[in-house]
């Protein structure tokens, strides 16, 4: 094979630089050529918003496609403002939009993004969102080709609305909450033949929901699964990138990539490369030996100077996660990366060091545990549970580590 692959280390890609997802590709778009309302499940970074936006570009030619960010959003009323946004590109269901919002709305063809957003929140509130947002829903429902609503970073809006700032579940948040997932699954059967919703995020919707009891709102949604990619396709892909540039990989350096990563996250192989390339440059090289490889590693991706991406997986925990949890989590996490293991024994130690007043190590365990292996940070392997990846794992103990005392040394 000598295809050639062009780098790139952004938010997503499409078209050729959507590396090697044929057949995911394939039983994807059957999916919603079916009718289907789609769970994407994967860890962070995997490829999620890319399959999306390259799904969305296969099928423009028969369905309207709405793309839909709800990372930055805080509640029901933003997440309609953001779905009417979405309908913008699209001449017909947009004029049908802004009736919606006649009453704030006048000539909208030179007001920014920014400014309309801020226009239609202003028209939004607690009493109304749902009434506007039905209404939004038999627009797209009347339109002239079947819509796919691709939603991305659902369960951070879920888990705004359902612990706020304070980071704790209220029974009015878990109202709030069930009233917004209610929403979205009344409408999803209401308009089955004609809309389809795709939702993901970089957390797992089914674990936010499970903290208040709230799974049930979400079984009309059929999980579709995207793995990262075998080593064989990642070595494939740094081969591709290296010949798109005029470079060799030395015998079993591109190998050493995938055995330092531990797990082919396509956007960390990208990242992965971009480093070891910028150094072939400052070097003047064009040969890549497992030298300059663990080199690059040891320094760029795990360094001072590495990327800041790895932190995200931390910063994400505390949008899930009560405080209390979230010290727990991260001292758990510590532990697997300092130990290479984590325990069940170990984590009743950690437990007992940490303030869970609130409930029992056991169910505190549990709901660690079932995060740590939906959002891609730990797997079982025997009787314990390890990082799924190398590089997390590194990168961790690297933050963590330093005086950690582990479960072991706590008791002796």
């Amino acid at each position: 094979m000598n295809a050639t692959l062009k780098k790139t280390t952004g938010n997503w890609v499409d078209g050729d630089r959507f590396w090697n997802r044929q057949t995911e590709m394939a039983l994807f778009i059957e999916s919603l050529e079916d009718g289907a309302n789609i769970l994407l499940i994967a860890p962070r970074r995997i490829g999620k918003t890319s399959l999306m936006h390259e799904a969305s570009r296969c099928l423009q030619d028969r369905f309207i496609c709405l793309h839909v960010d709800l990372q930055k959003a805080q509640s029901p009323e933003d997440a309609v403002a953001e779905l009417s946004l979405a309908t913008r590109p699209y001449e017909t269901v947009f004029a049908k939009t802004k009736g919606l919002f006649k009453n704030i709305l006048g000539k909208v063809e030179s007001v920014g993004f920014s400014e309309l957003s801020l226009k239609l929140r202003s028209d939004l509130n607690a009493g109304n969102w749902q009434e506007k947002g039905d209404r939004l829903f038999e627009i797209l429902a009347q339109a002239d080709k079947p819509v796919v609503i691709f939603m991305d970073e659902v369960p951070i809006l879920v888990s705004r609305i359902m612990m706020g700032d304070e980071q704790k579940v209220t029974p009015e948040r878990k109202k709030q909450t069930d009233h917004f997932m209610s929403w979205l699954r009344s409408n999803a059967l209401k308009h089955q033949d004609k809309i389809r919703q795709v939702v993901t995020g970089s957390i797992g919707l089914a674990t936010v929901l499970r903290v208040a009891g709230l799974s049930a709102t979400m079984n009309h949604y059929h999980p579709f699964e995207l793995k990262p990619w075998s080593d064989e396709v990642a070595i494939e892909c740094l081969r591709a990138l290296a010949r798109e540039y005029n470079l060799q990989w030395q015998e079993g350096a591109a190998e050493k990539v995938v055995t330092l990563l531990g797990y082919n996250i396509a956007h960390h192989v990208q990242l992965f490369f971009e480093k070891i390339y910028q150094q072939c440059k400052r070097d003047q090289i064009t040969s890549i030996s497992s030298e300059m490889v663990q080199d690059v590693f040891d320094t760029d991706m795990l360094g001072a100077r590495g990327h800041v991406e790895l932190s995200h997986m931390e910063e994400r925990l505390r949008l899930v996660l009560s405080s209390q949890f979230h010290t727990f989590a991260v001292e758990c996490l510590t532990e697997a990366a300092v130990a290479n293991q984590l325990t069940a024994k170990a984590m009743d130690i950690l437990a007992r060091d940490c303030d869970l007043s609130s409930t029992t190590p056991g169910e505190a365990r549990r709901e660690i545990l079932e995060i740590m292996e939906h959002d891609g940070y730990l797997r079982r392997r025997g009787d314990a549970y390890v990082f799924v990846s190398n590089l997390l794992k590194l990168w961790w103990r690297n933050r963590f580590g330093f005086g950690f005392k582990t479960a072991l040394e706590r008791v002796v």
